[in-house]
């Protein structure tokens, strides 16, 4: 054998040693992927028990599963345990996996695991076992390692990522590295932190009883869950107690159960150093049994049933955040659970106040009903009754009881909810005084109101009242003295309370200030639908109007093209027959009734024959019944449209009253009032058509002017078509060439100006018609002669406005008013006309 063989066969001894040597190096072959082949398949939720064992000094943590959800810490105390980080150590255990590791730790002395310094253990009953041995953990975050070894192979240690077995360590020791027992949580840490057996992130949702008490001076305060709300239980005969309570209270007072339970559910501790095991002296955490101030709390929830008393409390810190609350630490005792516990805790002060004093907590809404629920009222007023149901197939507030008033009637949604606002604010009553039958004698009731909430069958029948299935809340209101009302409340069940509400209080979305009393004492008046039956004018095809006044007005189906509005003609009086109605007036009378949606008030709902004579809605000679109503206006809107029972409105307009009328509308017998001017439109109403200088331009062969005085003189001016039909100067002071345009412009503005006012009476000196330096006289012809005369006269308005006369109109009322800015260029210059 050459040196060179010897060489190579040298070479090839000294790789093999060195793949031994560095297989060695690693714990596990990387496709190994079970550490503990005996629980191989199994889920954390078939582990019943855990045994973490420390080697020195010599130590046992045990776990046991006692529910789905639920573990308990059996040795070296019985508490319960935090079932997730119990579930996150049984599944670190089950799914770590070996790694490889380049340092020589071969040897298990070296690797802390001759003897193991940590022991853990998983059982599935009696079935199934498996223990993992942990040695060492080396420094560093994610990269660090842990030793471990099995049962199985003792001597063998395995590499083990740290980040796969963190659940087992204490966050604040483990990256320091060090032998596993110095660094496993142990019972502190796997301790439940909440001192309540309650679910936290209720926040006091799943609490069914409190009782706090003060054994050593015998204060006891309890309150219990029905299905109503919460209830005093001690003191007893309180009845409710507030679960909201007043959300502008002073913060450390309790007011409502829902802020008492949200602090006491949120007692908890936040670190391992929290939890002290075996105190020496309970006197140095105020939990001694013998302290005055100890406090005692019991609370039932779905869980079960949490005793804890509370001691000494370490002053509160300042708030993290602006506007936050201050938290401090009080020392508690968990009945049945070993030492004392420094539990993080809000302001507690207002604990002690309350005991003593439970009064805060009473309930004090009158009605603590939701507002949807309630769907029946009956209030009573002066021995009148309002009867009020929510009903119908799409359910709305409705009038019962008054079929003569044409019951059931809909009722006002606003005044309803306004009452139910009232009623239903919360903690409205100021105390709570001691029964007194004197207080709600006859002659001191006000008003009795019946509330139903949820109280009858729901029925799709429009017209049918519903039918009871439940007994009502009934609200008495009494005696007012001084600045406050007894109220006595009978509840459904019977139970009756008394108590005193201020005669004002704030209450609705924009918590108005109400006066109690007036709000209540509301008759079927007040409470019946403002709203009348509208229309739109597009929809309105006829207009007729009797009484003081006498018309007939038809829309006709096709819109005037020169001013692409609706056209409408007179049907009546006859003498006015098939005459044109100013379009713009009878729009704004159309616009005016039809967009007056409600009353302004009702003021009889049944009106009696006399009470329509006064109204002015009857006629006083004969009334009704012996001859039909005869108001002193009525206006009929005729409608167009596809519903055949909607073809109208029906208006009847009596007695003015102030700067209102006494009117009805068909469809409802109550009589109301609604503001002057709505009748005004239609008595007062001038239908004459203003577009009276309408004429075909192209007819128009001569034109003459007379005016322009301003200057001493009066000027003439005449134009006439020549034989070719361009417009020619027949007659001028002067040389004057024409500019055709400028005519044909001027015909354009006369036919389409509309008369702005009719005016009353012949021409005055005013008007200015025979002053030569403001009137301006315009006469045009046709081949068969003048068409019209027209006279523009002295300004008005502030000068908006010219007045005018023509010959169109009857002599006996000839004058008008027309815009002054579109003549004003024509009556300042006779040269308007000129190129």
């Amino acid at each position: 054998m050459n040196f060179r063989l010897t060489a190579i066969l040298f070479g090839l001894v000294l790789l093999v040693g060195v793949a031994l040597l560095v297989r060695t190096f690693f714990a596990e072959p990387p496709e190994a992927s079970n550490l503990i082949p005996s629980l191989a398949g199994l889920k954390a939720d078939q582990i019943d028990v855990v045994e973490i064992e420390k080697h020195d000094p010599p130590a046992i943590l045990k776990l046991e599963r006692k529910g789905k959800d639920q573990w308990m810490i059996t040795e070296p105390v019985q508490t319960k345990a935090d079932s997730t980080l119990v579930t996150a150590t049984i599944n670190a255990i089950l799914k770590a996996k070996p790694t490889a590791f380049s340092d020589n730790r071969s040897n298990p002395a070296v690797s802390g695991l001759q003897p193991p310094s940590l022991k853990v253990t998983l059982r599935q009953g009696n079935e199934r076992s498996g223990t993992l041995n942990i040695g060492n953990v080396s420094i560093g975050g994610s990269s660090a390692i842990v030793f471990v070894s099995t049962q199985a192979r003792s001597d063998r240690p395995i590499a083990v990522n740290r980040s796969d077995l963190d659940p087992l360590f204490r966050d604040t020791l483990v990256r320091g590295g060090g032998k596993a027992e110095d660094l496993v949580k142990w019972t502190v840490d796997y301790r439940v932190k909440a001192v309540f057996p309650a679910d936290s992130r209720m926040v006091g949702g799943d609490v069914t009883a409190l009782k706090l008490s003060l054994p050593n001076k015998k204060k006891e305060l309890a309150l219990s869950l029905s299905p109503d709300g919460w209830k005093f239980d001690v003191p007893a005969g309180w009845g409710e107690a507030d679960s909201v309570g007043d959300l502008s209270a002073v913060p450390n007072t309790f007011t409502g159960v829902q802020p008492l339970l949200r602090a006491l559910t949120s007692l908890q501790a936040l670190t391992p150093d929290d939890f002290v095991d075996n105190p020496k002296d309970l006197k140095e955490y105020g939990l001694n049994p013998d302290n005055p101030d100890l406090l005692r709390v019991e609370m039932h929830t779905r869980e079960g049933v949490g005793i804890v008393f509370l001691g000494r409390k370490e002053a509160a810190l300042l708030p993290m955040t602006p506007g936050g609350a201050p938290t401090g630490k009080v020392w508690v005792r968990i009945e049945g659970q070993p030492g004392v516990i420094r539990a993080n805790s809000g302001d507690l002060s207002g604990l002690v106040p309350v005991i003593e004093n439970p009064d805060p907590l009473r309930d004090r809404t009158l009605l603590a009903t939701e507002k949807s629920r309630i769907d029946g009222i009956d209030l009573t007023v002066a021995g009148q009754t309002t009867k009020l149901r929510r009903a119908g197939a799409v359910p709305e507030w409705k009038l019962f009881g008054n079929s003569t008033a044409g019951d059931p009637q809909l009722a006002s949604r606003l005044v309803v909810d306004k009452l139910l606002d009232v009623l239903t604010e919360r903690r409205t009553i100021k105390s709570f005084p001691p029964a007194n039958p004197a207080n709600f004698a006859p002659p001191e009731i006000k008003a009795e109101v019946k509330v139903w909430a949820a109280g009858f069958e729901p029925t799709p029948d429009d017209k049918a009242e519903p039918k009871e299935k439940g007994k009502p809340t009934t609200l008495l209101f009494g005696k007012k003295e001084g600045d406050s009302i007894y109220v006595r409340r009978t509840l459904p069940d019977g139970t009756v309370g008394e108590f005193l509400l201020p005669d004002r209080i704030k209450a609705g979305a924009g918590s108005e200030t109400v006066e109690l009393i007036p709000a209540l004492t509301k008759t079927r008046l007040d409470f019946l639908d403002p709203n009348l039956k509208t229309f739109s004018t597009e929809v309105a095809n006829k207009i007729t109007v009797s009484g003081v006044k006498n018309y007939e007005l038809d829309k006709e189906e096709k819109k005037d093209p020169s001013s692409n509005q609706d056209r409408w003609t007179l049907a009546a009086p006859a003498d006015q027959k098939g005459k044109t109605a100013d379009a713009t007036t009878v729009l704004e009378m159309l616009r005016i009734l039809g967009t007056t949606h409600s009353v302004t008030r009702f003021v009889d709902e049944t009106p009696s024959p006399a009470k329509l004579i006064e109204y002015g809605l009857a006629s006083p000679a004969m009334p009704p019944p012996m001859s039909p109503l005869s108001p002193r206006l009525k206006v009929v809107i005729g409608l167009k449209g596809t519903d055949a029972a909607d073809k109208e409105r029906v208006y009847e307009f009596g007695a003015i009253t102030g700067d209102f009328v006494y009117a009805r509308q068909t469809g409802k017998a109550a009589v109301f009032t609604l503001p002057k001017f709505v009748f005004d439109k239609f008595v007062e109403a001038d239908l004459r058509d203003r577009a009276i200088f309408q004429f075909d331009p192209a007819k128009i062969t001569g034109i003459e002017f007379k005016g322009w005085g301003t200057a001493g003189f009066v000027t003439d001016l005449h134009f006439e078509k020549n034989k070719e039909g361009v417009w020619a100067v027949t007659k001028s002071p002067g040389p004057y060439t024409v500019d055709p345009k400028k005519i044909e412009t001027f015909l354009t503005v006369l036919n389409t100006t509309n008369v702005k006012a009719f005016l009353p009476g012949v021409p005055t000196a005013e008007h200015g018609f025979g002053d030569a330096k403001v009137s301006l006289i315009i006469v045009l012809k046709t081949t068969a002669g003048p068409l019209i005369s027209l006279n523009l006269g002295a300004s008005t308005d502030g000068g908006a406005s010219y007045y005018g006369w023509t010959s169109i109109l009857p002599q006996t009322a000839p004058v008008f008013t027309v815009d002054a800015a579109r003549f004003k260029m024509y009556k300042e210059s006779s040269g308007v006309f000129a190129k």
